[in-house]
């Protein structure tokens, strides 16, 4: 399950917020696409932390997030 733990609005694009949020997520699969979350569109910058394992991850410009620990890029749109 996602859940925002905080969010900071920064523009509108289109209909949506675009927002810099901390997120936290049950397991890395449920990390969001920019679009992912509900009326909103996540900006580089967000962070999220992955509570089964503890690692905390950051997402990049390209659209990826990236475990703020090892550096291993996860892409949402993978659907691993």
């Amino acid at each position: 399950m996602l859940t925002i733990l905080k969010e900071k609005f920064r523009s509108f694009d289109g209909e949506r917020s675009l927002v810099i949020a901390e997120l936290a997520v049950d397991v890395k699969t449920e990390l969001p696409q920019a679009n992912g979350v509900e009326g909103r569109i996540i900006s580089q910058g967000t962070i999220a932390w992955e509570i089964s394992t503890g690692d905390l991850y950051g997402f990049g410009g390209d659209g990826k997030w990236v475990n703020q620990a090892t550096g291993e890029a996860y892409d949402p749109t993978d659907g691993e």
